[in-house]
């Protein structure tokens, strides 16, 4: 014993020096199911499919939005697709003075790959990935591009999204996005 001035100031006890078998097993046990619970989140398996979802949701709905604010006659409020060599995004982020020509460039058929990259991918950067995307206006068939008018209601080159749209990019998933005819746009 340990005294200071004839008092027993920390007394020893030979049992309690260190842990117990059955604790080291236990905090063993417990760090085992947190490496394998957090090895999972390290699988990039899927993540790039579910990339390009999130930012087509984003572009969508941020298209949807400017058409259900801009109301001015003659503009295309519209994400353009091209699923030969993957990518998206709109013709145009030109809707300032109200011209034949920007009127025009609104509604092209290709997609402006200086616009910011919040509403577009790079051209080739969803074929690097290894990813493919299909368009689907159910009922009418592939479609190019997707408009929005004033009330936020989709419509394709093919049709108005009636029964369903659905975007898909398929990789190793096969993460989607759907359009309803009244303008509901979300995950599938």
């Amino acid at each position: 014993m340990n005294t200071l001035g004839g008092k027993n100031t920390f007394p020893v006890n030979a049992a309690q020096r260190g842990f117990t078998l059955i604790e080291l097993i236990v905090v063993i046990l417990i760090i085992g199911i947190l490496a394998v619970s957090a090895a999972s989140r390290f699988d990039s398996t899927g993540y790039a499919e579910y990339s390009y979802q999130s930012r087509l949701l984003s572009a969508l709905r941020a298209m949807q939005q400017r058409a259900m604010q801009d109301t001015r006659n003659g503009y295309c409020f519209q994400i353009n697709f091209n699923t030969s060599n993957p990518a998206f995004g709109p013709p145009t982020l030109s809707y300032r003075n109200n011209t034949q020509a920007e009127r025009t460039a609104s509604c092209a058929n290709s997609i402006n790959f200086t616009t910011p990259e919040f509403l577009r991918t790079s051209n080739g950067e969803i074929a690097a990935d290894g990813i493919s995307m299909t368009t689907l206006d159910t009922g009418n068939g592939a479609f190019n591009l997707m408009a929005f008018d004033s009330f936020g209601r989709p419509s394709t080159n093919v049709g108005s999204c009636q029964t369903e749209c659905r975007i898909t990019f398929q990789g190793s998933q096969s993460p989607a996005i759907c359009v309803e005819s009244e303008g509901y746009i979300h995950e599938c």
